[in-house]
Formats: C-alpha cells, sequence, structure tokens
C-alpha cells in the first residue's frame, strides 16, 4: 500500500500546474477582473489579474447554449452581459432568403436573445427580450466593446459570419434589460458571396483625448466609423483594407495608431493626426512600417495593438490566418514612440499539437490592451486555443490558459520580450 501511495504522489508532483489550470480570463471590467471554467460555467472575479478569485455565479443556460458561445461584458454596475456570438452557430441562407430584399425577420433567423447576470439580484440570470427587433450578435473575442464613461453607455462591434444579413455597430445605454435602449449607430449589409466583400464589424473605441468614438469594418471591404458625439457617427473615408482593417488602435496625445489586420502588401503599421474636431484626418494618415512579406500563402496579420504607456511603445501580436506547414515561426514587433524605431523582440513557434493546415498565433479569448506596468495578460479557451510553444506548453502541450507577456526596457529603445503561464 506504501508502495502505491508512493507512486501516485511521484505521479502528481511530475504533471505541471499549468496543466490543472482550469480558469480562463474572459474580460476586464471596471472593478474587476471576470474569469470563467468553460466544463462547470461557474464564473469567479478578482481585482487585478493577479490576485485572488471569489466565486461570483454558475452560468443558466436559458437558451440551451454554453456561455462559451457568447461574448461577455462586465458592466460597471457588477453586472454580466452575455451576447450571443452566432457565428458559432453556423447555418446558411438559401439563394431565394439571400437574393430577397431585406428584412429583419430573414435577418433574425440565426441571431438570439442576450442574457444579463444582475448583480444586485445576487446575479440572478435574465433573458433580455427582443421580440420582433432586430436581435445583437457578438463581438470579436479580444475587442469589440467598450463602456464610454463620458457617454455613459456600451458600444460595441458585431463581429458576423454568412449566417447574417447584416453587421452592426451599437450603443447601449440606461437598463440594458431594455430592448428600447438598445440602438443601431453604424450597419452595413453583409456581402455574398461571403468573402468578396463587407463580413462583420471588428471595434469600438473611444479616444480618451477627445471623446471621439470609432466603429471599424472588415475585411475587403473595411471601413471606418467616427463620432464626436457619441451618437451621430459616419464613414471617414472610403473603403480601404490595408487602413481601416484594424482589431484595435492605439490614442496617444498627438495620434491615433495600429496595424492592420491584412496581410503582405497590406500589412502595414499606420499613425493619422486628429482633425479640429477631435476626429482622425484620413489626409493626414503616414505608412510607418510595411511588415515583412514571407511570400506565397503568407497569412500573417495583427490581432493586438498592445500599448505599454510606461514605455510609449507598441507591442504587436499577431496570427497566421493561413494554415501552412512552412510557416512554423510567428515574428514579433515592438514599435518605440519615442525613438520612432521598429524593433523585431524575438518569434514565437507553433506548437507540435497544432495541426499544420489550421490558423495559429495570437487570436485570444480576451487580450489586456493597456496594461499599467510593464506586463499584459492574454487568455486562451478551448474556442480560441493556445497552439504555440510558450512556458508551459512544450512538449506539444496546448493547455496554459493564460500567459503573462512582460516587457523589460535593457537601453534605449533596447526591448527583451517574456513570456510564462499566469
Amino acid at each position: 500500500m506504501r508502495k502505491i501511495f508512493l507512486i501516485l504522489a511521484l505521479i502528481l508532483c511530475t504533471i505541471p500546474a499549468v496543466a490543472r489550470e482550469k480558469l480562463t480570463l474572459r474580460c476586464w471590467g471596471d472593478h474587476g477582473v471576470l474569469w470563467y471554467d468553460e466544463h462547470t460555467e461557474v464564473y469567479y472575479v478578482s481585482r487585478t489579474p493577479y490576485s485572488a478569485r471569489k466565486e461570483l455565479f454558475t452560468f443558466q443556460k436559458l437558451d440551451q447554449w454554453d456561455s462559451k458561445y457568447y461574448t461577455t461584458f462586465f458592466m460597471p454596475s457588477g453586472d454580466v452581459l452575455f451576447v450571443f456570438d452566432t457565428q458559432f452557430e453556423g447555418g446558411t441562407y438559401t439563394e431565394e432568403q439571400i437574393a430577397a430584399p431585406y428584412s429583419v425577420e430573414i435577418d433574425n433567423i440565426h441571431r438570439r436573445n442576450p442574457i444579463i447576470a444582475v448583480a444586485a439580484e445576487g446575479y440572478a440570470q435574465h433573458i433580455i427580450d427582443f421580440g420582433d427587433r432586430l436581435k445583437p450578435t457578438g463581438w470579436l473575442q479580444n475587442c469589440g466593446p467598450h463602456f464610454s464613461e463620458r457617454y455613459q453607455a456600451l458600444y460595441f462591434a458585431e463581429y458576423t459570419r454568412a449566417n447574417l444579413r447584416s453587421c452592426n455597430g451599437w450603443k447601449v445605454s440606461g437598463d440594458l434589460r431594455n430592448p428600447d435602449n438598445w440602438q443601431i449607430k453604424a450597419s452595413r449589409p453583409i456581402d455574398f458571396p461571403y468573402k468578396v466583400g463587407t463580413k462583420h464589424f471588428h471595434t469600438a473605441q473611444e479616444d480618451p483625448f477627445t471623446g471621439a468614438l470609432y466603429y471599424t469594418t472588415g475585411d475587403r471591404n473595411a471601413a471606418i466609423y467616427a463620432s464626436a458625439d457619441g451618437e451621430n457617427f459616419s464613414q471617414l473615408d472610403k473603403d480601404d483594407r490595408a487602413k481601416w482593417r484594424m482589431l484595435n488602435a492605439v490614442f496617444t496625445k498627438d495620434y491615433m495608431w495600429w496595424a492592420s489586420d491584412d496581410w503582405r502588401r497590406n500589412h502595414h503599421f499606420w499613425r493619422c493626426a486628429r482633425s479640429g474636431n477631435g476626429i482622425i484626418d484620413p489626409g493626414k494618415i503616414e505608412d510607418l512600417f510595411l511588415f515583412p512579406d514571407f511570400g506565397d500563402g503568407d497569412a500573417k496579420a495583427t490581432y493586438g495593438n498592445i500599448y505599454f504607456k510606461k514605455y510609449n511603445a507598441i507591442l504587436f501580436l499577431d496570427r497566421w490566418d493561413g494554415g501552412y506547414e512552412r510557416f512554423n515561426d510567428l515574428p514579433v514587433y515592438l514599435y518605440d514612440i519615442d525613438s520612432g524605431k521598429m524593433i523585431h523582440l524575438t518569434d514565437v513557434h507553433r506548437s507540435k499539437a497544432c495541426p499544420t493546415d489550421i490558423p495559429w498565433g495570437f487570436r485570444c479569448r480576451a487580450m489586456e490592451m493597456h496594461p499599467k506596468g510593464d506586463k499584459a495578460v492574454i487568455s486562451f479557451d478551448s474556442l480560441h486555443p493556445n497552439d504555440m510553444y510558450l512556458p508551459g506548453n512544450e512538449n506539444g502541450r496546448t493547455d496554459v490558459r493564460n500567459v503573462v507577456i512582460q516587457l523589460k526596457k535593457k537601453g534605449k529603445a533596447d526591448y527583451e520580450l517574456v513570456f510564462k503561464a499566469l
């Protein structure tokens, strides 16, 4: 018997801690960080990504879907909003439905009502019934929603697929349980065949220096919409996939900065100055850098522009959007704003457990875009797995859910990037 216990103890001691990791960071809020266990559907909160977690509630499948199929937002009130992400439902329209004039009824075929967990009611959960109105769908997992303190409203951008007829930018204010308070501020029809034009919205963001708000769309018919008052939005410039196809932007006192979510000749790093009304002026856009082109099949795009205010530097986290056996290395770049220098920091590598014919890289469940110090956290789950050789993922495993990125400055425009499991 003693021998059996010794063997069990030895086995348990050799299992890395990360292999037992269960929780995934879902999103940040004004008063904390939201986590969940996708196997038990239990949600937790912590003050920071590094502090102790407290259990909040267990998600109830009021509409028969697990919560991982919803995008999630942690409201300033403490309420948790779940918006169904229709891209995971699948389904296609008939040729007759595509050819028919647009109607909310057709567009609603695959849309579902959102759910809210109300903090003041001990996180009791309610379906927000939109009736015959157009129901919202979810945003891109690591970007797409923004709560504006200035306008006291949640803005979000629908990340739609070919099973919907429109993509929209929403504003939600007041009581979230009242569908009258959900307003569409920008909208586009989805083009068919699906991949030839407008596919979805990408993000909603606010310029903290001026209060200007932006929505962006993708992919080939990429556009940017702007508002100076949080209420009235208009398209700024003609469609341009190299310029306006972005997942998020960085704002500083003088400029808006971003790397494009596109490949090869369209994969640029841009900055743009503002006009007199506080909105960027497309006539003042500057092309600062063209990311290296690795040739035919290169489908490398930027999925996160992370601003380290401590260093006044922007980190670019990319993803291989296409799966090709010969592309096993993913370069990571940093732009030092003070020196105006683009730095190739390191390369990350595809995990052995990741098939060579699928996309891989930094397409994350959540991503800390504005870290307070020299560390940022990114998270993965079963829908967006960690498929890279990062610490804890050696020997072909992909079980690290939450990864800390630490940016260390060694000298002027000289940096080191360190990855470690949280």
